[in-house]
């Protein structure tokens, strides 16, 4: 927040997207690093914080340091103007002649989300079974998880007749099934639909 004051601020846009991301995607955050904030932010940070739902408050955190930094990242992966080691330097890659042809395809997404809507509903009655202590626990369990992963796949099988391609799949960040690389060795592979995969525990949902 380097050079940052007042004139740099304004109110209103900041707390609609706090009411859109507590309404849209609750208990989605891990933490928020305000680094270098001059001494003028303390008193628009104590208005803010009135905003927040105090267990998001909580995850908040102002940096000034590279060590206050290395709390929550690693050196290794911390920008060297911030002082660390990540040498990165951002590049626009841009999009390929037929990167998105797959939303001409309507029948195929058609298709795909007719069987998520079955499996929606399914996933649904099962989760009430489950809550509800209709049957046996372990088993309405088992049927519950092995619809979460069928909903997890279909997703992916989805992804490219509803999502355009962004520079997050061109270079090879978000691959296919859902895995991240926030690392990526090759380029990505545009615009073919993702094979049926097994997730991994930091796949994308």
């Amino acid at each position: 927040m380097s050079n940052f004051s007042l004139s740099n601020m304004d109110y209103t846009p900041v707390k609609f997207m706090i009411k859109c991301f507590e309404a849209n995607y609750p208990e989605s955050l891990g933490a928020v690093l305000v680094h270098k904030a001059p001494f003028v932010f303390s008193a628009i940070w104590n208005i803010i914080k009135g905003w927040l739902d105090p267990v998001v408050a909580s995850k908040i955190h102002f940096t000034k340091h590279l060590e206050d930094l290395e709390q929550y990242i690693p050196r290794s992966q911390i920008m060297k103007e911030l002082g660390g080691e990540e040498d990165w330097e951002y590049k626009y890659v841009e999009p390929t002649p037929g990167e998105n042809d797959f939303f001409r395809d309507e029948a195929s997404r058609i298709k795909l989300e007719e069987e998520r809507k079955a499996d929606v509903l399914e996933y649904e009655k099962t989760t009430f079974d489950w809550i509800a202590g209709r049957g046996d626990a372990d088993s309405i369990k088992e049927e519950r998880d092995l619809l979460a992963q069928k909903l997890h796949d279909n997703y992916w099988q989805l992804d490219p007749y509803i999502r355009a391609r962004t520079i997050y799949d061109r270079t090879g960040m978000i691959q296919r099934g859902g895995k991240i690389n926030f690392y990526p060795e090759k380029q990505a592979i545009n615009g073919a639909p993702p094979p049926v995969v097994v997730p991994h525990a930091d796949d994308v949902d």
